[in-house]
């Protein structure tokens, strides 16, 4: 048997660069794990968003895109990265654009003990509609079926002429549509400063 052709062929097949690209991805979660702070992961890779923490999932949710297509998860993901190739940024800011009602006890427990926040604390609006805004005008814009009210019309023209107004090169936005309670959860969990990982080969 000529072992040298049998090398040849696995060298081959393992791609460096898909190897190093894993490898950062691994440690960037664990410098955040190791944090022992929430963090969220934005899994491109096998379409899921995940809370984090100390390297456990605490609450995850498929990644449901609704007017967003191929090249505009490419353009979030480039973005996201930019030139440095970075894998984690500080969500800036959050926006709740819509949201309707009150959320029953039973189901705020079950979101405090996800989030680690007094049920007590938690706001009771159950979102219709809200965006998670990180630097660079990167924006995902989180849609349920609940049917809600605007919490304020003037902030939401203002956020939205906001996001226009604040790149040159436009927004890079990706539309999700996520049940009621996943949309909750992630609302109160997705605070200013959150550290946010990408994971996309």
């Amino acid at each position: 048997m000529d072992t040298s052709k049998i090398s040849e062929g696995a060298r081959s097949k393992w791609d460096r660069k898909s190897a190093e690209k894993e490898y950062r991805h691994l440690m960037a979660q664990l410098d955040l794990a190791n944090s022992g702070q929430t963090f969220m992961v934005i899994d491109f890779d096998n379409k899921i968003l995940k809370l984090m923490l100390k390297g456990a999932v605490v609450w995850d949710c498929p990644m449901n895109f609704q007017d967003t297509d191929s090249i505009e998860i490419s353009k979030f993901s480039r973005r996201f990265q930019g030139s440095d190739d970075r894998l984690v940024r500080p969500l800036s800011d959050k926006h709740l654009f819509e949201a309707t009602g009150k959320t029953p006890d039973s189901i705020l427990a079950v979101v405090g003990e996800a989030v680690k926040v007094d049920p007590k604390l938690l706001q009771r609006d159950v979102p219709e509609r809200f965006s998670l805004i990180w630097n660079d005008n990167i924006i995902i814009d989180i849609r349920t079926d609940v049917p809600g009210k605007a919490i304020s019309p003037i902030k939401n023209a203002l956020a939205e002429i906001r996001q226009t107004l604040h790149s040159p090169f436009g927004e890079a936005i990706m539309i999700l549509r996520m049940e009621p309670d996943d949309a909750l959860t992630l609302y109160r969990a997705a605070n200013r400063g959150l550290l946010t990982v990408i994971v996309a080969t």
